[in-house]
């Protein structure tokens, strides 16, 4: 029988529903890097609770690639189990308490901000369904295969972490954090078609949801546009969401806006008035406003921040 040893309250604890987007990149070159809001991606051979902010699976998916060992949690009231070759991946959304491991357990902890997997998602279908599918699966067990590819990725992302004199280090983090979403999407591509296939009208729904906002986000921010659209009152779509992704209808719309607003303010070559504008803000100073109350900092603030 496998003897736990207990992880520290920051990963036997609730977390709140509010995603946080990092909106920097990983500063620090050393390979067990103390986590802070401004890194994006983060790689850990080993689990070190110093190294691990309070809140940190409220903002990141967490991604747990067990080598040896056994570990287990609970989430919504089930218990689950994680041996060797299975990837644990957590939603910033997650509700996990008593995660707990083994002795000689040894995996890789991959976290990843909402900001830069939303930013590299490929494809918004997929996104979805990817999302879903590990919103209820949060443990899979892996082919020797397909663990080996992941571990790859891993090492990859890795590589390109601490080689912080690249030129281009930033644009190869997010082309391989692409290459990771897009492998484990066709890892779990046949389970995430027969789970959308079993669900049926409901996740339909949602989905059509998420692609009117992504579609309108820039322009319409109001539930009641959106659930005109799907022919639902805002109450039926903000339980809809709820049900199958833990964020309201208004944190996907708010969601999807930051998402348009941060690639419009990496543009040097537009000023702040013409992003208000696009983004159909009534007046420049709201949009200032807005931009402080999802990213903590101003517009202007954020650019510098680019330099």
């Amino acid at each position: 029988m496998a003897v736990f040893r207990p992880i520290v309250p920051f990963f036997t604890a609730r977390f709140s529903q509010k995603s946080v987007f990092a909106v920097f990149f990983v500063t620090s070159p050393e390979n067990n890097l103390k986590m802070t809001e401004k890194e994006d991606v983060i790689i850990l051979d080993r689990y070190e609770a110093d190294k691990l902010p309070q809140d940190y699976l409220a903002h990141y998916f967490t991604h747990i690639l067990c080598h040896s060992g056994t570990g287990q949690f609970r989430m919504n009231g089930a218990i689950y189990q994680i041996k060797p070759d299975d990837i644990v991946i957590l939603l910033p959304s997650a509700e996990v308490e008593n995660l707990l491991f083994s002795i000689d357990f040894q995996a890789d902890f991959f976290f990843m901000s909402y900001e830069i997997a939303t930013k590299n998602n490929p494809d918004v279908a997929w996104g979805i369904k990817g999302y879903l599918f590990s919103k209820e699966h949060p443990v899979v067990s892996l082919s020797k295969q397909d663990k080996e590819k992941c571990r790859q990725n891993l090492q990859v992302l890795k590589s390109i972490i601490v080689d912080t004199e690249h030129r281009f280090r930033k644009e190869m983090l997010n082309l391989h954090v692409r290459v990771f979403i897009m492998d484990m999407w066709n890892i779990f591509a046949h389970k995430i078609e027969e789970q959308l296939n079993f669900h049926g009208q409901r996740i339909s729904l949602f989905e059509r949801f998420l692609n009117l906002a992504q579609t309108h986000c820039m322009e319409r921010r109001d539930l009641g546009f959106y659930s005109e659209k799907l022919c639902i009152t805002t109450k039926y779509l903000t339980e809809l969401c709820k049900k199958n992704s833990g964020k309201t209808a208004g944190e996907w719309i708010q969601n999807y806006t930051t998402q348009r607003m941060v690639i419009l303010l990496r543009n040097p070559n537009l000023s702040f008035a013409e992003i208000a504008d696009a983004l159909h803000f009534s007046s420049q100073s709201f949009f200032s406003r807005y931009v402080r109350g999802v990213l903590g900092v101003s517009p202007s603030e954020f650019r510098q921040g680019l330099g």
